[in-house]
């Protein structure tokens, strides 16, 4: 089988991934593609990825352990039973958000994606969920797989354009003939539109997770960014393993969110603790912002009219 037989093959796969199992595809995609096209971009030093966890009403996370990547073993074993984009059952990524021109602040993309409140197009809870944002500041410049060829989110973002466009461009410049840049393009395009796609079943996700799994093989890969579907692409996502997180990011500070959703209408605020400067040997020592930063009840309520 050629790579032409393997991606049609792997086209067919995506229709109906429930029938088929994670290792045929990650076999498919290794050794019938064998060399998988892989777009490297840079995150800079200094970067901001902001993270979120859903909190349990108002209890407070004690210590950043809690807010990075998961480390709790009987979580991992237990409750991280399925795919998800960018991971295995029980393999532990680390997820983020990156600021965009269109998202200045990465918390709402992280929100968005973590909230069950916008996925669901109506949905009420005027009383508010409760978040935690913790950001993360990268250590030096990183390697990562960009996924930016999906059709709806060149539509709807700029960056993705402005990336799709430079990618494109070093793709032209290997001297490859035009078969094989027609095919590259083909298949990251797919590629690009299996990171892209709503699902409705985590068994979907085995295509984009077997290229992420895949992309991290490559020794100077840290990670992997794709748009964010839940902000309909106009926000970006960041994916990085433990061990890059480990060695190349920070956490720098942390506060709690809350989400307001009446209907098609939404409010994110600003909770009421914060922690201006994170000591990885202790506990978060939180802080309670001044009353007149915070949205009243009333305000709320104005809002979501």
């Amino acid at each position: 089988m050629d790579k032409y037989e393997a991606f049609e093959k792997l086209k067919k796969y995506s229709k109906n991934l429930t029938s088929v199992s994670y290792e045929e595809v990650y076999d498919l995609l290794k050794n019938g593609i064998k060399f998988i096209p892989l777009p490297i971009a840079k995150v800079r030093k200094n970067a901001y990825i902001d993270r979120v966890r859903p909190n349990k009403g108002n209890t407070l996370y004690k210590h950043i352990d809690e807010l990075g990547y998961i480390k709790d073993k009987n979580v991992i074993e237990n409750i991280l039973n399925s795919f998800g984009r960018a991971n295995n059952p029980h393999q532990v990524m680390f997820y983020g958000a990156l600021e965009t021109s269109l998202i200045d602040k990465p918390r709402l993309t992280a929100i968005a994606e973590t909230s069950h409140l916008f996925r669901v197009p109506i949905t009420n809870c005027i009383d508010g969920e409760h978040y935690t944002v913790s950001r993360w500041e990268t250590q030096k410049e990183l390697s990562v797989v960009e996924v930016v060829f999906s059709e709806y989110a060149l539509k709807n973002n700029p960056d993705i354009v402005k990336s799709f466009e430079n990618q494109k461009k070093l793709l032209q410049g290997l001297n490859l003939e035009q078969e094989e840049i027609a095919f590259h393009l083909e298949f990251l395009k797919f590629i690009s539109e299996e990171f892209s796609k709503k699902v409705s079943n985590p068994e979907e996700y085995k295509i984009s997770t077997a290229y992420t799994n895949l992309a991290l093989l490559h020794p100077d890969v840290c990670g992997i960014t794709y748009p964010s579907v839940q902000t309909e692409y106009f926000g970006v996502n960041i994916v990085l393993t433990p061990e890059a997180v480990d060695q190349y990011v920070k956490p720098i500070i942390c506060s709690t969110q809350i989400v307001y959703k009446k209907g098609m209408k939404s409010l994110i605020a600003n909770g009421k603790n914060y922690c201006k400067e994170i000591d990885l040997k202790n506990d978060i020592e939180w802080k309670e912002h001044d009353s007149e930063i915070l949205t009243t009840k009333e305000q709320v309520e104005e809002h979501l009219k």
